[in-house]
């Protein structure tokens, strides 16, 4: 239940910056990309997608994302962003992530570098 919240939450913060923050515009430039994220058990599902500086987000699953992100369990997804929290600038929390079994990527990896370059954005703006 709270990953699927912080889903959405993740995709009203998506849609806010597509609108309002120069720097993201930037970092999503012309990308075309759908981006995935799913529990193992298919019990949270929501993809975002970036078309050429627009965004949207939509539950369920998309039929042919870029790259999915599947977490072992919502448990694991939440531990995952709370690391993230911790260390923005960490590269290898993803990795580590991947190695332990917690996060396994479907489709073109390279997209989880473009994820991680966006998701600077996601927290609170500086004053």
């Amino acid at each position: 239940m709270m990953f699927r919240m912080l889903l959405w939450l993740l995709g009203y913060r998506i849609n806010q910056l597509a609108q309002k923050s120069a720097g993201f515009k930037k970092a999503i430039g012309d990308y075309r990309v759908v981006l995935q994220f799913k529990t193992a058990d298919g019990k949270a599902q929501r993809y975002y997608t970036f078309n050429a500086g627009t965004t949207s987000s939509h539950k369920g699953l998309h039929p042919a994302p870029t790259m999915a992100m599947v977490f072992r369990t919502p448990k694991d997804a939440l531990q995952l962003i709370k690391r993230m929290g911790k260390a923005p600038k960490d590269k290898t929390v993803f990795i580590y992530a991947i190695r332990d079994g917690e996060l396994a990527i479907e489709g073109d990896m390279a997209y989880l570098t473009f994820f991680q370059a966006i998701s600077r954005y996601f927290g609170p703006e500086p004053k």
